[in-house]
Parts: C-alpha cells; sequence; structure tokens
C-alpha cells in the first residue's frame, strides 16, 4: 500500500465482476515564495493523493484530498478487516461462519445484524432474484470449483433447492441484543458485503475530514464531493469479451455523493451439455440464468444497495427489473443487453442525470 507522486494518472478499477473504470488528475501543490513585499499568497488546494492494497480476494483503491497517508490507509485496513472477520464465508472464526455451522441463534454484532437484514429486504423486494443464501446452487452448477463436465440433473437441483430459502434466515433481538438465526442455511453476503464496506470506508473517510473522496472495493464504487478536475467520471466497461478492462466504455458517468456498482456474466459463460452457463444464478429456479443481459450498472445513495440491486437485474428479465427500479426513485440503472440486431443499452428515466455529457 501507499501514497502516489501527484501525476496524471488512469486508474482501472478491477474485481471478479468489475465494470466500472475511473479516471483521475492528480495535482500536486504548489508553493509561493514572497521575497521582501508582497500580496498574501493565495490559498492553495490540497493535492489528491492515492493508496491502494488487496482485501477480500481483490483490490481496493481511495483518492482523497486532506487526511495524511498514513492516517486514510490505517484506517481502511482497519474497516476492511473488521468487515473480514465479521462477514467472510471463507474464514472459520467469522460471525457469518459460526451462524452457518450453527443450527440455532447467533449473538453477531450490530453490523453484521443490519447486513443480513439489509440481503433479506432485497431478497423480499426482488422475490427471491437475489437470495443470500444461494450458495448451494453456485456449488451444484461448478462456481465454488472447477467447470462441470455434465449438467446435474433434475433431482439434483431440487435436493440444492431444497436447501436455498432467504425466508428462512431471521435477525431479531433478545435483551437488547441482535442475533441471526440461520436455520441450516449456507448464508452468503458477498453479493452485498463488498458494497457495505465501501460504504463503511467512505465514512471513515469523511470523519477523518476528507470531504472529497473515491473509494472502490473490486469495482464497487462510492463517492464524495467532487474529484480534481469536478464531477468523478467512472466509465463502464462494454460487455465484449475479447477486449481487457477499460479499453472499451458502453457509458461515462458523472457523480458526485453517490454509489454505483455494475456485474456482469459475459466473461464467465460455458456450455455444458449444450446449455449455455454463466455465473449468474436464479435462485428461484435453481439454474444459471439465460438471458440478454449482458451487464447492469446500478447508481443508490448507498454501495451496499448499488452492490445488491446489480445483482439482482442480472436476474431478473430486463422488463422487471426496469418496472423495480423505476418503483424506487432512489435508484437509477442502465442494462447490456444482448439482442439478435446487436447490443443495446436500457436506461431507466433518471439515469440522464448521471451521463457525462461529453
Amino acid at each position: 500500500m501507499g501514497a502516489c507522486a501527484p501525476a496524471r494518472d488512469a486508474v482501472a478499477l478491477r474485481g471478479a465482476a468489475a465494470l466500472l473504470h475511473v479516471t483521475t488528475l492528480l495535482r500536486g501543490s504548489v508553493t509561493v515564495l514572497c521575497l521582501g513585499a508582497c500580496a498574501a499568497p493565495v490559498p492553495v488546494e490540497e493535492p489528491y493523493q492515492r493508496a491502494a492494497g488487496e482485501a477480500f480476494g481483490t483490490t481496493w483503491h481511495v483518492t482523497w484530498r486532506g487526511p495524511a497517508v498514513p492516517e486514510v490507509e490505517a484506517a481502511v485496513v482497519a474497516t476492511l478487516a473488521r468487515v473480514d472477520e465479521r462477514m467472510s464465508s471463507w474464514r472459520e472464526d467469522s460471525e457469518l461462519s459460526e451462524i452457518r455451522r450453527s443450527d440455532g441463534p447467533v449473538v453477531v454484532s450490530e453490523e453484521t445484524a443490519e447486513v443480513v437484514q439489509a440481503a433479506l429486504e432485497l431478497a423480499s423486494a426482488t422475490d427471491g432474484a437475489f437470495d443470500p443464501t444461494v450458495e448451494p446452487l453456485m456449488r451444484l452448477w461448478g462456481f465454488r470449483g472447477g467447470r462441470l463436465e455434465h449438467a446435474p440433473d433434475d433431482a439434483a437441483i431440487e435436493a440444492a433447492r431444497a436447501r436455498v430459502g432467504f425466508h428462512r434466515v431471521e435477525v431479531f433481538r433478545h435483551g437488547g441484543v441482535p442475533l441471526v438465526q440461520g436455520d441450516g442455511t449456507a448464508l452468503d453476503l458477498s453479493a452485498i458485503a463488498k458494497g457495505h464496506a465501501v460504504d463503511a470506508i467512505a465514512l471513515s473517510l469523511s470523519r477523518l475530514g476528507a470531504a472529497d473522496h473515491l473509494v472502490e472495493v473490486g469495482g464497487e464504487v462510492r463517492v464524495a464531493g467532487r474529484g480534481p478536475s469536478g464531477p468523478w467520471r467512472l466509465a463502464v466497461d462494454a460487455p465484449d469479451p475479447t477486449k481487457g478492462p477499460g479499453e472499451e466504455a458502453a457509458a461515462t458517468l458523472s457523480l458526485t455523493n453517490i454509489s454505483v456498482a455494475s456485474s456482469g456474466d459475459y466473461r464467465t459463460v460455458y456450455e455444458v451439455d449444450g446449455q449455455r452457463v454463466a455465473h449468474t444464478m436464479d435462485p428461484r429456479t435453481g439454474r444459471p440464468v439465460v438471458s440478454s443481459v449482458l451487464g447492469t450498472t446500478v447508481v443508490a445513495p448507498d454501495c451496499r444497495a448499488a452492490d445488491g440491486w446489480a445483482t439482482a437485474l442480472m436476474v431478473l428479465p430486463p422488463d422487471v427489473g426496469l418496472h423495480a427500479i423505476e418503483a424506487r426513485p432512489d435508484l437509477e440503472a442502465f442494462w447490456v443487453l444482448g439482442t439478435d440486431a446487436g447490443v443495446t443499452v436500457q436506461r431507466s428515466s433518471g439515469l440522464g442525470d448521471w451521463l457525462a455529457r461529453d
């Protein structure tokens, strides 16, 4: 980890499903020397600084103005470590792993209870298109290991589906203490916890006095204030698996005080027994989604919501997803669709407010 020297720099944001890229102009500080009598020096804006590192099996990056680098790095690392200790499905000592192992309720932190509750509310709002208990189906279809040689049969799919169901998970309190009852499900917060981590880091930066900042973890982004040249600009990758991240944009967003997340499966598609298999799973059918949706991008007040909704919109049919977004005035989205006529873009009615004009 460390800060970059002030320079013009194009920063690629990469993650497991990262489709977002940001270009930032980092300006150096200016020193004004007065020899003899001179007018009062003109105040000079603080330079933007950067730091980056790794967490959650992906990368993180922050750009900000104000606090010293060691102070920011310490806050970011501590926040990511806390979220990992509580919500990792890979760590045996995490709160989430304890929930997954237990047949009864587990005492958890307020933070974990809040994120689990948010996941359950999103699952309910999307009629189960988003489901934090979908892991048995992901394993069955080879997305927690190697690719399949043969597709699972109906009996195997139904057996896995019997272990899936967000309605079986409950968040409640006893004596003011938060508890989570997992009911034997493989509760997994990976589709929402990364966005939560972005929000938590952004809060830490604000408390440190960094009013202007960008936080990115694995491609999920939250911005505050302005960037070096005005609003923060983020480009969304065009859905072309032959091109690397950042080579071609489907859209460029101009953002301030908002969050954005993208999801896409066009880089992870293969065929088994003549079936198209992608890592987007419909928990309601127990099968990978087959649709025209190649990628989704959601703009939301917080990154946790953007992260979860971007996943849900990959599952929902485009018309259903559009109706769901239009019913929520705090959310905007666009879809990159593959049709017989080629690649098209579907946008929610308010997305134009966030599109770059040049």
